[in-house]
This record gives C-alpha cells, structure tokens and sequence, in this order.
C-alpha cells in the first residue's frame, strides 16, 4: 500500500493502516522527539510524546490534510507535542508583567500564515540540494549542527556557515515577495 492508499485508508477508519504507519514510522518519530527535545526528557517522555502523535493522528483522521508527505507531518506533529509538552512544564507566573496577552487568532492571519508557508515552501525548493537538506534536518527534524556534520561528512562549523546563508537567502527571498516581518 503506498503512502496516499495509507492516508486515505486511515481516514476511512481502518486500523490496519494505522497499524502499519505506527510500525513503519516509530522510530522516526521517536527520534525526532528525542533530537528536538535535544536531551531534555526521560526516555519514557520521549515513548509517551510519541505514542501521543499517533494518537492523534487517529483522533484527526477524517479532518487530515496530509499535502507534504506522512513523514514530515509526523515529523511538524512531534514536534509540537515536545514544544506543548515544554510548554505545560514551565512554572506558573509569578509576576504579572511576564504574562503574554494575545489579541487572538484572526481568520486573516490564517489565510496570511498559509501564503507565507507557501512562499517559504517555494524558496526552499530552490534551494541546492546539499543547502535543503541541511536545512530541512536541522529546522524540521531537529537534528543538531554536529549530527548533521556526522552524517553529510562535512565540518560542524560548515554546517553552521551554511544554516546562516540559507537563512539569509530565505529571509532575502521572502523579503522581495513582500514578507519583511520574517
């Protein structure tokens, strides 16, 4: 059963297809909540964290929009349960004037958001591939500077010289589309 046959059975409710996801991705999404919590959490958190991604995988089937591939969207997925997991261990304010308020999630910042991840989604695929895929491993699935250098076979400090040239020539690219706040 290929990819879109898997996201389509799961949506219809066939455990089956859950099952074979969870086989075929649980030590990837694993491995993405133990790299972006970057040691933080106890190895029965990082089990828990990712035990909740299928979950709610499960618990999203009928409303899933899976345009960029299963494993980047459990990829985005573990990583915002490590960052709501992060976020529910942080102590409670002590003084007022930490207190974040927001105005709200407005239906045009949605629609904003989405053209924004649009455009930023075209500048990365014009990316090189070396350039993409160091990008891609450091700010999508977590992996640090020195992990991707063990695993491209290149120098740390030339992982590092070439996240901040990707970022400038994103920011650059997304500057002359009209997304200076990025």
């Amino acid at each position: 059963m290929n990819e879109a046959e898997l996201i389509s059975a799961l949506a219809d409710g066939d455990t089956k297809a859950l099952e074979v996801i969870m086989k075929k991705y649980s030590g990837y999404v694993c491995t993405v909540v133990r790299n972006f919590s970057r040691g933080a959490l106890s190895e029965e958190d990082i089990d828990e964290i990712s035990v909740e991604v299928f979950y709610k995988l499960w618990s999203l089937r009928k409303n899933i929009e899976i345009k960029i591939g299963l494993a980047a969207y459990l990829s985005a997925a573990a990583r915002n349960a490590v960052k709501n997991r992060f976020r529910s261990m942080k102590p409670p304010f002590e003084d007022i004037s930490e207190l974040e308020i927001s105005s709200g999630f407005l239906v045009e910042d949605k629609a904003e958001l989405s053209m924004m991840t649009e455009c930023l989604n075209e500048g990365i695929k014009q990316l090189s591939e070396k350039d993409r895929e160091i990008f891609l491993r450091f700010y999508l699935y977590g992996e640090s500077s020195s992990q991707i250098a063990r695993a491209m076979n290149i120098s740390e400090g030339s992982v590092r010289t070439n996240l901040h040239r990707t970022r400038a020539g994103l920011k650059e690219f997304m500057s002359e589309r009209g997304y200076e706040h990025v």
